[in-house]
């Protein structure tokens, strides 16, 4: 009897043991980069003893929410984290996110940038942006001085003969970097913009499959040009790279991260801590070191290349996201840039 009852107790504590943990344990589903993901996690950890987190990358946002709906009924992640805000708006449309606003968060619910306001969070609050990169140019500076080559201040200026063989770009059947630039295009210059893409291309030395060599080979001087989005551009720079990041006079389309709290979350309480936790001074100040541009003010000096009050000075015209466009033009665009590519 003594046997069973010593059995009993164990089991007994294991289950209080079990339970323990999954009540101080939060599961984050996150596309971000490892650096981020190790950051987020060692923060949170330390500023909530006992607790930990355990993020897991499904691989790629739509694999992400694919995930999240398979899981609907018995959900197995409190949070979504990374993947723009068009992806999320589809989140909700599925009853896969739940609202959640602090209203002691100190967030506001716009960002008032190059004559839009870019919302922060839907309203009721089901999802939430927390970093904000855009489209546009990236330079090499010393390699476009010993060329004698004029900066380029908008994506109408790449069209200029003078930028032959000196542009590279990622591969827009590959790259949601080079699509973003491309839907871009589509938003400024509508019925004309396989004209310009057509002068454009005739500049572009090759197209690439590999988004991060886009940006190494730029930061290595091998090419002084590329279309691309603007955070790895500002790392590189804090890496002691001769680059910067150009916002195209014409546009630059706004490329967010988003997250939410899932629907059912095992642990909504640590759930929510997380939003707060992603959206406060500490980890938008760790966001801001890998290159992102932070939704809060007064987290980087107001010089900073990645700073709110530069983004004002320096934005002329943005564009926001348009999923309706990018769903119209994707059967077109793919056709294009196999033509493209064909003729290489």
């Amino acid at each position: 009897m003594s046997y069973l009852r010593n059995l009993g107790l164990a089991i007994l504590a294991l289950l209080l043991l079990t339970t323990a943990f999954a009540q101080n344990r939060v599961v984050i589903y996150s596309t971000i980069f490892a650096g981020y993901q190790d950051d987020l996690k060692a923060a949170f950890e330390a500023a909530n003893p006992g607790v930990t987190v355990e993020i897991i990358n499904p691989g790629g946002t739509e694999a992400m929410l694919a995930r999240a709906v398979a899981e609907r009924d018995n959900p197995r992640s409190d949070v979504i984290h990374s993947g723009g805000s068009t992806e999320y708006g589809y989140a909700v449309s599925q009853n896969l996110l739940r609202p959640y606003v602090n209203p002691d968060a100190g967030v506001p619910a716009f960002l008032d940038i190059g004559g839009q306001q870019l919302p922060l969070r839907d309203a009721e609050g089901h999802w939430h942006v927390f970093t904000v990169m855009f489209t546009g140019i990236m330079v090499n500076t010393d390699r476009l001085a010993a060329l004698g080559l004029p900066r380029p201040t908008s994506y109408a200026d790449l069209a200029d003969p003078v930028y032959r063989g000196h542009i590279i770009s990622p591969n827009p059947l590959r790259s949601s970097t080079a699509v973003s630039n491309v839907l871009a295009m589509y938003q400024i210059f509508g019925e004309d913009m396989w004209t310009m893409w057509d002068a454009i291309d005739a500049n572009i030395d090759f197209y690439i499959d590999s988004t991060s060599n886009t940006y190494n080979l730029v930061a290595r001087g091998e090419v002084p040009l590329a279309l691309v989005v603007s955070r790895p551009v500002y790392e590189l720079q804090a890496q002691g790279f001769p680059v910067e990041f150009i916002f195209p006079a014409d546009g630059t389309q706004v490329a967010d991260n988003s997250m939410g709290i899932v629907v059912g979350a095992p642990n909504p309480e640590l759930a929510e801590k997380v939003i707060d936790f992603v959206l406060g001074h500490e980890m938008q100040a760790l966001a801001a070191r890998h290159g992102y541009t932070p939704i809060r003010a007064g987290v980087v000096p107001a010089d900073s290349p990645i700073s709110l009050e530069t983004l004002a000075a320096e934005i002329q015209v943005l564009l926001l996201p348009d999923p309706e466009l990018a769903d119209a033009v994707r059967e077109e665009m793919q056709a294009k840039f196999e033509a493209y590519l064909r003729q290489r």
